[in-house]
């Protein structure tokens, strides 16, 4: 993918959107309003991560369905090094870039 999409502000509200709109259940919302790249959004979406996996676990599994995480790519993302809130955080904005990205430009 192009270095363009990422920078295209359009592109990253949509994703900011997206990403509110599947984790909703747990009553997630960005807390700015607009962010200059993806990396920005992680901190927040890190903690959220945190916050429902430890706090609401009956509604992670919700979220991760709502997300459209296949069972392989979940069980990936678990196996990985590293922090696991911030894995799955990634793998969320990557799966919610996905999902627009196929929005804009097949559907």
């Amino acid at each position: 993918m192009s270095e363009e999409l990422f920078k295209d502000r359009l592109y990253l509200d949509e994703v900011k959107t997206q990403i509110e709109k599947d984790l909703g259940i747990a009553g997630f919302e960005f807390q700015q309003a607009s962010y200059l790249n993806l990396e920005e959004l992680l901190p927040e979406l890190i903690e959220a991560v945190a916050r429902i996996r430890t706090q609401t676990p009956e509604k992670w599994m919700k979220i991760i369905y709502r997300v459209d995480l296949t069972e392989k790519q979940y069980r990936f993302v678990q196996a990985m090094g590293g922090d696991t809130h911030e894995n799955m955080a990634k793998a969320i904005v990557l799966r919610c870039f996905q999902k627009v990205h196929t929005r804009k430009n097949y559907i």
